[in-house]
C-alpha cells in the first residue's frame, strides 16, 4: 500500500466516506491525466467486502481503487436491481466488477461471466477463487451473433481490448489473437440455463452482435438489460446506437439512463451511454 501515492489514498478515503459523491469523477478523470500513476498492483476492496486486485495504471482498475466502484452509479443500480436468487450473465466481464458483485448480491443465484482476453480471464478467475465464490462459472470466450472464431484486438489498457470483424482480418496487427465466439441464445440452450434475470453487456462496440445473438432469450425470459453504445466502436461493425434502440423497442424494452445517481427515460440518440433496458411487462 505504501507504493500507492498519498493524493489516491486520499481520494478513496473521501469517496469511500464522504456523505455526498458530487464531483468525484471528475477529480479523478483530472489527477489521472495530469499527476503520475504508479505502475504498480495493489490489492484492496470492491463495495468494501470483495478483494481484487488492481493494476493501477489501468483506467478501470484505477476507478475501482479510487472510487470504490468502476462507474459507481451503474454498478449501484446494478446491485438494486438483483434479486437474491437471480441468474446474472457478464458479457464483458473484465477481471470481474460486475462478476463479483452479482455473486455477492444474488447468493442463492447464479453467475455466468464471459471474458475472452488470456490476461484479464486469468486475472477474473483469481478474483473469484481469492473471494471464494461458489456460485460464479467463468468462460474465456467472446459472445457474439453465433459460433466461431473472431480476432480480438490487444489493448494496452486491457479492458479497451476489442473483437475485430473477418472482414478487417486484413488490418490485425501482431497484437491481435483469435478467440471462440459463441452467441447468448446456443449457449443457454447448451447449458439448459432455466432463466436468466439481468444481462450486462459491455463488449466495445460488439454490443448489437451480441443481442442479435440473444433473440430467443429476450423474448422468453425478458431479462432486464445493461447494454453499452458507443457509436465510434459500433461502426466498426457497421452499426449504431439507433439500430440497437431500434431493436430493443422491437422486442418490447423500455429504454432509460442514469443522470447521475437517478434514472431517467431515454429520449434521443446518443454517441455514448449506458442503456438500461426494462422489459415493458414488468413495468
Amino acid at each position: 500500500m505504501s507504493k500507492v501515492p498519498v493524493w489516491m489514498r486520499l481520494l478513496r478515503l473521501y469517496s469511500l466516506h464522504a456523505p455526498f459523491q458530487r464531483g468525484t469523477y471528475r477529480i479523478a478523470l483530472w489527477l489521472y491525466h495530469y499527476l503520475r500513476v504508479p505502475d504498480v498492483e495493489v490489492e484492496t476492496t470492491l463495495d468494501r467486502t470483495l478483494y481484487v486486485t488492481l493494476r493501477l495504471p489501468i483506467w478501470v482498475d484505477y476507478n475501482i481503487y479510487c472510487l470504490g466502484l468502476y462507474e459507481a452509479p451503474l454498478a449501484r443500480f446494478f446491485i438494486r436491481s438483483l434479486r437474491p436468487d437471480a441468474w446474472v450473465l457478464d458479457i464483458g466481464a473484465y477481471i470481474g466488477q460486475y462478476t463479483l458483485l452479482a455473486a455477492k448480491y444474488a447468493l442463492y443465484g447464479q453467475v455466468i461471466a464471459f471474458e475472452p482476453h488470456p490476461e484479464s480471464f486469468a486475472r477474473l478467475q483469481a478474483h473469484v477463487a481469492r473471494n471464494h465464490l461458489s456460485n460464479v462459472l467463468a468462460f474465456q470466450e467472446a459472445v457474439g451473433e453465433g459460433k466461431g472464431m473472431l480476432p480480438l484486438v490487444l489493448s494496452g489498457q486491457a479492458s479497451d481490448s476489442a473483437l475485430c470483424p473477418q472482414s478487417q482480418a486484413g488490418m490485425r496487427s501482431a497484437d491481435a489473437i483469435e478467440v471462440k465466439v459463441t452467441s447468448l441464445d446456443e449457449f443457454v440452450q447448451e447449458q439448459g440455463l432455466p432463466r436468466v434475470d439481468l444481462v450486462k453487456i459491455d463488449v466495445e462496440g460488439a454490443e448489437g452482435k451480441v443481442l442479435r445473438g440473444a433473440e430467443r432469450i429476450l423474448k422468453e425470459f425478458c431479462p432486464l438489460l445493461i447494454v453499452e453504445i458507443d457509436r465510434s466502436r459500433e461502426a466498426v461493425w457497421g452499426d449504431c446506437p439507433e439500430s440497437i434502440v431500434a431493436m430493443l423497442e422491437k422486442y418490447g424494452y423500455a429504454l432509460y439512463i442514469l443522470k447521475g445517481w437517478h434514472i431517467r427515460p431515454f429520449s434521443r440518440p446518443v454517441d455514448y451511454a449506458n442503456l438500461i433496458a426494462i422489459p415493458r411487462r414488468g413495468l
